[in-house]
């Protein structure tokens, strides 16, 4: 799949952190979660400022009839003719109220670290010709439910979008090695914070502070807080989220031995392509000596192009994006693992008796 060539405009205060508003962190995580397993998808408002990015407001796109359950990515794009028209008129009203309506980016959900994709590098490149620091917000709905909200901040690298403009968009081989471009310099992860507000702090607190059943009595403490510590953190249950993150981690590999093997057909094809070509110079070669001989007018060596026709070279961007999908799967299925044996570590002398 081949992106427009965008011309790369010059960053004069790029931005190096995201700030997320806590009111947009619990618009987003309620959109993904009431969605899934279908993919959900949002805009992201806000401003640039002082090397930070702060998200100041979001709303969701709204889903589209041809996605179907499982959800599409294509379907519930930022760049799709619906959506467009929707962010233009929901843009209109938020300035009608006074709220933040500067586009920033989007954000989408994913399944278990699932979001290298053709679609999300596609937004990414129409987000950020228009805005160099357009980033997309990805939460991991799967992992969330596993331990705390898992919410990361992406954009395309510099290299990327150098390498794509390089090569017209179709990511040769040629401008692939030229720029030293692998599958970890594709997207760019960024710093996330949450801000609340004061009234947020102020209530956190108030859920956080301890209650007693008999006043200023220690001894009658009750863990009756919203926020109380509880045992969920040392729940042993591996089997759910590892395998998952082992079957799709199967799939990728899967996936990219077959592109492997679509690039390997490309270079057989290549080199009896271009072994036809040499025999039909060497005979032309042969054949103008004995023109030059009979003082006829010989043939030039350069119309083998009219003869002949080399494969066109498929993009490597499946390649670096399925290397990079692999790479994340093994990343979470190293630290998820890390965690869990922790745990057997701490019970194996209980195990043990």
């Amino acid at each position: 799949m081949a992106f427009p060539v965008t011309v790369l405009p010059e960053l004069t205060t790029p931005v190096y952190s995201v700030v997320i508003d806590s009111g947009v962190l619990l618009k987003l995580t309620r959109h993904t979660s009431e969605s899934f397993p279908a993919t959900a998808c949002g805009l992201i408002l806000g401003l640039d400022a002082n090397s930070v990015l702060q998200v100041a407001h979001a709303f969701p796109f709204p889903p589209s009839e041809s996605s179907g359950a499982s959800g599409s990515e294509d379907a519930s794009a930022p760049r799709s003719k619906a959506n467009v028209r929707y962010q233009a008129d929901m843009i209109r009203l938020l300035k009608e109220v006074n709220i933040e309506a500067n586009p920033v980016g989007y954000y989408i959900s994913s399944y278990l670290g699932g979001f290298f994709n053709q679609a999300l590098v596609d937004n990414l490149v129409s987000l950020q010709a228009t805005n160099p620091n357009s980033i997309v917000l990805v939460h991991d709905v799967t992992r969330s439910s596993q331990s705390s909200v898992s919410l990361k901040a992406y954009r395309l690298s510099v290299q990327f979008l150098a390498t794509n403009k390089a090569s017209g968009g179709k990511f040769s081989s040629e401008a692939v090695v030229k720029n030293n471009l692998t599958y970890l310099d594709i997207l760019e992860e960024l710093p996330i914070s949450i801000k609340n507000s004061h009234l947020g702090t102020a209530l956190l607190h108030h859920l956080d502070s301890p209650t007693f059943t008999r006043k200023d009595d220690p001894t009658s403490f009750v863990s009756t807080s919203a926020l109380a510590p509880n045992f969920d953190s040392l729940d042993l249950s591996i089997d759910p989220y590892l395998e998952k993150n082992v079957e799709f981690l199967l799939e990728s590999v899967d996936d990219y031995y077959a592109e492997q093997g679509t690039f390997n057909y490309f270079q057989r094809q290549l080199a009896r392509e271009q072994s036809k070509i040499q025999q039909w110079i060497q005979k032309t070669r042969s054949e103008n000596a004995l023109r030059e001989r009979a003082n006829l007018p010989t043939v030039s060596e350069e119309d083998w192009q009219k003869h002949f026709k080399l494969p066109t070279e498929p993009s490597r961007l499946d390649n670096l994006l399925i290397s990079a999908q692999i790479d994340q799967y093994c990343k979470q299925i190293e630290e998820y693992s890390s965690v869990v044996s922790s745990k057997m570590f701490a019970i194996q002398n209980s195990l043990d008796n």
